[in-house]
């Protein structure tokens, strides 16, 4: 799909879109009832609202289209509640944070990396209290 302002009407609210950066990353996004786009991402510290051009950053955006039934105004509510929260690659991401939003449950490789996590938290946690 070209990134021109024509194609930005094929878009629907709660559906989910993505651009290419860094090579073979992607940067995902909700669409809004605005038109506009709800993403987390570490270049903006957070979850933030963006115009689709914004989004898009002159790069071609990819549709994916939100499935699984759930209401457009419930997938946008939630991201507009996540609004300001922080960026962590390891857990709130723009992946999960899609993944969220659309109620999604979390992957293998998700809960994989939150078990990690939380261990982490302990055994460093519990090295301060020696």
């Amino acid at each position: 799909m070209r990134n021109d302002l024509k194609s930005f009407g094929q878009f629907q609210p709660g559906d989910v879109v993505s651009i290419p950066f860094g090579g073979v990353l992607t940067h995902y996004g909700v669409v809004t009832a605005r038109g506009t786009v709800i993403s987390n991402s570490r270049k903006h510290d957070g979850v933030t609202e963006q115009s689709l051009e914004d989004f898009s950053a002159g790069r071609t955006i990819r549709l994916h289209r939100a499935g699984g039934g759930a209401d457009p105004l419930h997938v946008e509510a939630r991201a507009r509640r996540a609004l300001g929260a922080p960026y962590r690659l390891a857990g709130l991401n723009c992946g999960d944070f899609v993944g969220h939003v659309h109620r999604r449950k979390p992957t293998v490789t998700q809960v994989g990396r939150a078990t990690l996590m939380a261990l982490g938290d302990l055994v460093g946690n519990s090295r301060k209290y020696r």
